[in-house]
């Protein structure tokens, strides 16, 4: 009888460690994960690396989440190789609960076609490929990120955010598609490249509903070429749009922040805060 007790004990104990080394194996494989692969871009001809950053908790539940797009996916990440150095968007994400996550879709850049896919004005430097690269994010990646992960597609779900080019390129993205991207953070913009961006945003009949997040350092630039000013003056549009201070925060000046990934690491970490709240 003892023997029998024993054994049945024994084996209760074996199905418990099962049952919590299964438990631990699930807990384990359910971690934030980084997805890379490639895709192609029809309105340009090209195909483009994208890196998809999917949060603690997604496997393991049937929750949708909300999406940010990034340009320069490159240098967004933990771990990626960049000349720069990281903005470690993912280590960011993951100091915020588990209901405050969101899927971050990083979009590399092409390096030789940069400053063209992130321009939709004429400039010296190349010729504009914006609107193309912004109906690429809208008709083809979007919808392809849509169809593989559980996402929430309305606008207000839906960022897009990028510095320096990507800065212009999210601005001018979410003013031309505001039924899309309901929130655009805009980090150092080279508005000076494409002033006719002022005008745009000046003239259209925009949603106020939408949110916009413009920051940078007070180091950017010079006296004769001022970002901080290019961001003030911006916001100043924005706000004579009828923007309220709630879905316009007064721009962010980082003091002593200069045009590189460790200023945009930090000002992401307000940006994100504001996101999800």
């Amino acid at each position: 009888m003892q023997y029998k007790l024993s054994k049945i004990i024994l084996s209760l104990l074996v199905l418990l460690s099962t049952q919590n080394l299964r438990a631990q194996q699930v807990d384990n494989a359910d971690t934030s994960r980084i997805i890379v692969s490639s895709i192609k871009m029809p309105q340009l001809g090209r195909e483009r690396t994208i890196r998809v950053y999917l949060p603690a908790g997604y496997n393991s539940s049937n929750k949708k989440y909300p999406v940010l797009y990034m340009h320069d996916g490159q240098n967004i990440f933990t771990g990626n190789t960049s000349f720069a150095g990281s903005w470690l968007v993912d280590s960011t994400a993951k100091t915020f609960p588990l209901n405050k996550q969101v899927i971050i879709v990083g979009i590399d850049n092409s390096g030789k076609y940069r400053m063209a896919e992130y321009n939709a004005y004429e400039s010296k430097y190349a010729k504009p490929e914006g609107d193309a690269y912004a109906d690429f994010i809208v008709k083809t990646l979007k919808p392809y990120i849509d169809s593989l992960y559980r996402t929430k597609r309305e606008a207000k779900h839906t960022a897009i955010a990028g510095s320096s080019m990507g800065g212009l390129i999210s601005m001018y993205a979410a003013v031309k598609y505001p039924d899309v991207f309901g929130t655009a953070s805009v980090f150092s913009p080279s508005f000076w490249i494409a002033p006719k961006l002022y005008t745009l945003v000046a003239n259209t009949k925009m949603n106020t509903k939408q949110r916009y997040f413009l920051s940078c350092g007070d180091k950017e630039g010079d006296k004769d070429d001022n970002e901080a000013g290019d961001v003030i003056k911006m916001d100043s549009i924005l706000v004579s749009k009828g923007f309220s201070r709630k879905n316009v925060p007064a721009p962010l000046i980082i003091k002593g922040g200069k045009h590189n990934e460790a200023q945009w690491k930090a000002s992401f970490k307000s940006f994100y805060a504001w996101l999800v709240n």
